[in-house]
C-alpha cells in the first residue's frame, strides 16, 4: 500500500514532489550552519571507559599536560636568519595566549653536537639553533640525525619542523569530569549491588 501511495504521489504529483524535496534541502542547508561535533576524548569513548579512568588517575598522579601539534614549513631552511628569526615572533605570539602554558620549537631544543667544548661545558651552557654565534648547519644537521628530534621537532627531509603548544590545565573542565566520573561509577556500583542481591 505505501508502494502505491509513493508511486501516485511521485507519478501524478511529480512537481509537488520535487517542489517540496527542494524546500527540504534548502531547510538542511540553512540549518546546518548550527550542526556541531564534539570531538573531545568523552564523545569518542564510551561512557565510563575503564581505561580512559585508569589514564586520567595515572595522569593526575604523576602529571600530563594536553598539547596541539603545529607544522612549520620555511620559505628558504632553517639555518637562514630570516626564519629563526620568523619562528621566534611565531613563538612569542602563540605563547602570549591566555589557554597556551608553554611551546617548543625547532630553535629551542639543546643542541650538544654543535662545537668542540668539553662534554660538560656543552651540558652546563647548552646552545641552540637560534644561538647568535653557532654554526647553524652543523646544528641543524645535528637536528635533522637525531632519533629524539627526527619526527618530532623535524620531519625526515629537513623541510617541515613540529611546533608543540602545550595547553594550560582547565581546572574547571576537570572539576566537572571528576563529578561526572564519580557519579557514573558510583551508579554503576549501585547497580551491580542491587542486581546481584536479585540473582541470589
Amino acid at each position: 500500500m505505501f508502494l502505491k501511495i509513493y508511486s501516485k504521489l511521485v507519478n501524478d504529483f511529480h512537481k509537488l514532489t520535487l517542489f517540496l524535496l527542494f524546500i527540504i534541502i534548502i531547510f538542511s542547508l540553512y540549518f546546518s550552519k548550527n550542526f556541531n561535533l564534539d570531538a573531545s576524548s568523552d564523545a569518542l569513548l564510551l561512557e565510563g571507559d575503564k581505561d580512559l579512568k585508569y589514564l586520567r588517575e595515572v595522569n593526575n598522579r604523576y602529571g600530563s599536560k594536553d598539547f596541539l601539534f603545529l607544522t612549520y614549513s620555511p620559505v628558504t631552511s632553517f639555518t637562514d636568519e630570516d626564519t629563526i628569526i620568523s619562528i621566534q615572533l611565531l613563538k612569542s605570539k602563540i605563547e602570549k595566549l591566555s589557554w597556551v602554558d608553554s611551546v617548543i620549537t625547532i630553535i629551542d631544543v639543546p643542541l650538544l653536537k654543535s662545537s668542540d667544548e668539553p662534554l660538560m661545558e656543552r651540558l652546563k651552557n647548552y646552545k641552540t639553533l637560534s644561538y647568535p654565534n653557532l654554526d647553524k648547519n652543523r646544528g641543524f644537521q645535528e637536528i635533522l640525525n637525531s632519533p629524539i628530534y627526527k619526527n618530532y621537532v623535524i620531519s625526515e627531509d629537513g623541510k617541515t619542523s613540529g611546533v608543540v603548544i602545550y595547553l594550560k590545565k582547565d581546572e574547571r573542565f576537570s572539576e566537572y569530569v571528576k563529578l561526572k566520573e564519580k557519579y557514573f561509577f558510583d551508579n554503576e556500583e549501585k547497580k551491580t549491588k542491587f542486581f546481584g542481591k536479585k540473582e541470589i
